[in-house]
């Protein structure tokens, strides 16, 4: 046992591995013998095999068949069937002639026996030639039988020897395979004891210093786990690679638990400064050293932080508010140029009508039919259209008035409002606008905030739609009420929006047009309005040929 504890890892595993290599060899030399005897008894029954089977085929099969045309020869009616048996007989007993040839010295007596045989039946062929039909046919039923019957049973028991001898090869390969057998696993019960007692040794050798080392390390994660104040040193007896180990794991532990009490140290200090800044003091900094590279660095950023942190969270609350300021500044000039051009729209016929007043009253008058009834009719017709125009103004005025304080108001008559705004500009570009209204309904909050929200989506789908120059374009507007929600889709069919950007469009600043075009800021100003403002939410969808923007506000919202 001290010889193996003395042994390193490599050379245990060495031997293992030798005996193992020894262990295949010799069952390889014995399967490889096993299997020469195997292919030596099978050439033998083979042989013999074989030996019986010509027999049958070239001789005794051949011999019957010489039979037969012998007796055909004999009871044939006349002479012309004679020659043509005749002809027959003499072929197959020269083949068989050719067969007996090879036969050995040992069998001469049965050679004779078959030439003694072919003289019978040359002496029947000479009676029969000579016209002696009785005595061949005597000879043919006595002493040529008697012969033939001699010469088969001589043939069978040649055969019937050959088969004795393929049957008692047989069985000697029987008994040797089972006496090889028997080797075999004699051999591998040996190899198997011997393997098992080696390996036992080098294994429960092996086994103890990784349980040793185990054990150990799960001494040290206990440590770690529950804070137990020391921990016991790995022993291990004998002298290979894991007593190397085990010294370096010690040598380790034990400065892990030197820095890990340090590392405790900071942490103590790093929770009690971060609860101080939570609590506003920004007063204190890390004191603690460690021995770790990286917690050193930790503290030198913290205490930076510390230093700078005030100062950042101020300027990023003015920059905050700048970007506010800015926010809103754009959307009140993006919305006075929509509104400057809406009413430019809304202007245009009643301009035109004026316009037709002047110049039917320049005629009249060049004419002279201008009368004062004549000239009272076009100053109302005139006034009427002003009066029209100056009430554009104060409905505008009031749609892009803020609101100061919540009230209820109709989804339907919100949504009529901001389509007001744009309807010139729409029946301009030929854009056509249905409404499909469902049930209206009344909710609590502010009109002109929701009526800002559908003139956004309105505006934009007008935008893509003029942009993409659609055929036939179309906006359905439709309005129904659901269970918890008053709801509000708007389709178009310009095409939708392009896979890449649908989640962005409520991102603020971010447009597919030009920066002169648009702010990006009229749906992040509507997604807060919704969310924010009137506890809903907007999305939008691509549907068939069109984008699909969906308004859904809580009816139940009071306050």
């Amino acid at each position: 046992m001290r010889l193996i504890n003395n042994i390193n890892i490599k050379f245990k595993l060495g031997i293992l591995f030798l005996i193992l290599c020894l262990s295949i060899a010799i069952l390889a030399f014995k399967s490889i013998n096993i299997s020469e005897q195997n292919k030596n008894t099978l050439q033998v029954v083979h042989s013999k095999s074989q030996e019986v089977l010509e027999l049958q085929n070239k001789i005794i099969t051949p011999l019957y068949k010489a039979r037969e045309l012998t007796q055909s020869l004999v009871m044939a009616p006349n002479r012309a069937i004679r020659v043509d048996i005749e002809n027959d007989l003499n072929k197959l007993i020269i083949k068989i002639d050719l067969e007996f040839g090879v036969f050995n010295h040992e069998r001469k007596i049965i050679i004779e026996m078959w030439d003694s045989y072919k003289d019978l039946i040359k002496e029947i062929k000479n009676d029969l030639n000579e016209g002696f039909e009785e005595a061949a046919y005597i000879n043919e039923t006595t002493s040529s039988r008697k012969q033939f019957n001699i010469l088969l049973e001589a043939l069978l028991n040649i055969q019937s020897n050959s088969l004795n001898n393929s049957t008692l090869a047989y069985n000697n390969a029987v008994i040797e395979t089972k006496n090889v057998k028997i080797e075999i696993l004699t051999s591998i019960l040996f190899i198997l004891i011997v393997s098992t007692i080696i390996g036992l040794l080098i294994s429960n050798n092996i086994i103890k210093s990784i349980y040793a080392v185990q054990n150990g390390l799960n001494d040290f994660f206990d440590y770690l786990n529950h804070k137990r104040s020391n921990v016991n040193k790995i022993e291990i007896v004998s002298k290979d690679e894991f007593y190397q180990m085990a010294t370096r794991i010690n040598q380790n532990v034990s400065i892990a638990q030197n820095n890990i009490e340090q590392n405790e140290e900071f942490i103590k200090n790093a929770t009690k400064v971060l609860e101080n800044i939570e609590q506003g003091n920004l007063g204190t900094r890390l004191t603690k050293d460690t021995n770790n590279e990286a917690l050193n660095e930790l503290k030198f950023m913290i205490n930076n932080m510390i230093d700078n942190l005030e100062f950042k969270i101020q300027e990023e609350i003015n920059k905050r508010l700048e970007q506010e300021q800015i926010l809103i500044q754009q959307s009140k000039l993006a919305s006075m140029g929509e509104m400057i051009g809406n009413i430019a729209h809304q202007w245009r016929q009643p301009l035109a009508q004026i316009s037709a007043i002047h110049m039917n009253m320049k005629v009249t008058y060049d004419f002279n039919k201008f009368t004062k009834e004549y000239m009272e009719m076009k100053l109302k017709e005139a006034n009427k259209l002003t009066s029209y125009m100056s009430q554009t103004i104060s409905d505008f005025q009031n749609f892009f008035k803020p609101q100061g304080e919540k009230e209820d108001f109709s989804i339907e008559k919100a949504c009529r409002d901001a389509f007001f705004i744009l309807e010139s500009s729409l029946k301009y570009h030929g854009i056509d606008v249905t409404f499909n209204i469902t049930e209206d309904t009344i909710i609590h909050g502010y009109k002109n905030e929701y009526s800002q929200v559908i003139l956004n989506i309105l505006s934009n789908a007008k935008d893509i739609l003029i942009e993409r120059n659609i055929q036939n374009p179309k906006i359905d507007i439709e309005i129904k009420n659901g269970n918890n929600y008053a709801i509000v889709k708007i389709k178009d069919n310009a095409g939708g929006v392009d896979k890449s950007i649908i989640e962005k469009i409520f991102e603020p600043y971010f447009t597919t047009r030009h920066q002169t075009q648009g702010t990006g800021i009229g749906l992040y100003m509507s997604k807060n309005i919704i969310e924010r403002n009137m506890q809903g939410y907007i999305n939008v969808s691509n549907v068939e040929n069109g984008a699909l923007f969906t308004i859904k506000v809580d009816k139940e919202i009071k306050n």
